[in-house]
């Protein structure tokens, strides 16, 4: 769950528990409030019964019936109720209707009513409905000639608090609503800065660090993170710009000495008067310095890359590239055979120096994974609309886990010991990657462990009007 959700649950969660809160204190003060006014009419109530009952004495049923009616018209239709004792607990009289057993007294209650005690206590009678009755002793001087009930029904108080009760769930539920409302877009509105510092983050890549938050006049919290990001990214754009310039400079500084070293070597080996051992070491150098020349050419072609370089977009000939690849590679691996397949004469637009350094680099990929006695096969198809090619091996296959990342930079499959490949640094399959999209292409890998892998590269075809005449590739 979001943090904007958890605010509103948890702004919204306490004001639910405050309402819950103030309702039970209030209902308790309340209720608390009613019975207290309630014991305070009964007392007086009682201070009259008990006057008019010494006026008229005890002494005989009937004058006390007619005080008792008097005083309690309407019995518990008007809500009140009189009941007369004498000091054993036994009914004098009562009003008419009330069951009499409901407020009987027990012997401590009548102990305590005849040592000088009030006593008030809630009574249910038959209906359910609740009396708040207050018992008294009857004096006059030091003696209690008799028990007085005075009781009233409670029922003013319980639709009362009903009242506050249904009034507080529908105003509680309307301020709940309200209060999710509110609490949301408070969060909003509060994490909207953080918002902003994720969507930044997000557009930033490596090839662009040039996005900034640029917050201002933000909360100190998420003024002081945009800041330190914002700190954060110019650092990585200069360590970034600087690495560029490293790996652009080496490339270049390494591709010339190579280039000298090679052509040195080639000219050593058309001497004909080379010792067999010493050709053979003279091969393998020129073969290692060729390896590190492909290597500075990916390095170079990854940082322009990364630095945005604009292709160089012209109609090329696919067919004529790949005869160029063929007979470069051929030589590569004497012990694994490479095939020209299928070769249509296909047009594209794009970078020429480009497309032929992701044929190469696919051809080198498959030979290189390829053991001795295999074959590698690079075919070119015409499509109604694209050029498919296709660079088919023998070798080893991919995993499954590997299929997913061999696209990566610096990344390399696990051979069958569970270590990885060596021979590659794992940028050459990286650049392919990236001239393919570059030229709006498409590639797809087929592959299976222990059978080989094919690699089919979808480039869009070039207009006829921009296809010049050159050269059909005739190499079988």
């Amino acid at each position: 769950m979001g943090i904007r959700w958890r605010l509103t649950l948890w702004i919204t969660g306490s004001l639910v528990a405050t309402l819950v809160a103030i309702f039970f204190i209030q209902s308790f003060a309340l209720r608390q409030t009613l019975m207290a006014d309630l014991d305070d009419d009964l007392s007086r109530n009682v201070d009259q019964v008990s006057a008019l009952l010494l006026i008229r004495g005890l002494s005989e049923p009937g004058p006390v019936q007619d005080v008792v009616d008097r005083y309690s018209v309407g019995g518990l239709a008007s809500g009140f109720v009189v009941l007369v004792r004498d000091p054993k607990g036994d009914l004098i009289a009562s009003t008419e209707g009330v069951d009499a057993d409901a407020f009987a007294l027990s012997g401590a209650e009548i102990d305590s009513v005849l040592g000088g005690d009030v006593l008030s206590r809630n009574v249910d009678i038959s209906g359910g409905e609740e009396v708040r009755v207050r018992t008294t002793g009857i004096t006059l001087g030091e003696g209690v000639l008799g028990i007085v009930q005075v009781g009233e029904s409670t029922d003013l108080i319980s639709r009362t608090l009903d009242r506050l009760r249904a009034l507080f769930i529908g105003l509680g539920a309307a301020a709940v609503v309200a209060a999710l409302a509110i609490a949301y877009w408070l969060s909003r509105r509060a994490l909207r800065p953080i918002e902003n510092v994720a969507a930044v983050a997000a557009r930033i890549e490596a090839s662009d660090l040039t996005e900034r938050i640029g917050a201002r006049r933000e909360p100190a919290e998420v003024q002081k993170l945009s800041d330190t990001f914002d700190a954060m990214l110019a650092r990585l754009d200069r360590a970034f710009q600087q690495q560029q310039n490293f790996v652009l400079d080496v490339a270049h500084e390494l591709r010339t000495p190579l280039t000298a070293l090679r052509g040195n070597i080639d000219v050593l080996l058309m001497s004909a008067a080379l010792e067999p051992e010493t050709r053979s070491q003279l091969e393998r150098m020129s073969a290692e310095a060729a390896r590190l020349i492909r290597l500075s050419t990916n390095l170079l072609y990854l940082a322009l890359a990364d630095a945005g370089h604009e292709l160089d977009r012209r109609p090329v000939d696919l067919d004529v590239v790949c005869l160029e690849v063929y007979r470069l590679m051929r030589d590569l691996r004497p012990g694994v055979k490479l095939s020209l397949g299928n070769e249509d004469q296909v047009t594209v637009t794009g970078d020429r120096d480009l497309l032929k350094q992701l044929i190469l680099n696919l051809v080198e990929n498959g030979l290189k994974y390829t053991p001795a006695g295999g074959r590698v096969a690079l075919s070119l198809y015409g499509e109604p609309s694209r050029a498919r090619i296709v660079v088919e091996d023998t070798g080893r296959g991919l995993s499954p886990e590997d299929l997913p990342h061999i696209f990566e930079r610096f990344y390399r499959a696990e051979n069958d010991a569970g270590r990885r490949r060596s021979g590659g640094a794992g940028i050459g399959l990286a650049l392919v990657n990236w001239i393919v999209r570059a030229h709006g292409g498409e590639i797809v890998v087929d592959s299976e462990l222990g059978k080989g892998s094919r690699f089919i590269v979808f480039l869009p075809m070039a207009s006829l009007e921009s296809a010049p005449a050159e050269t059909e590739c005739g190499v079988r």
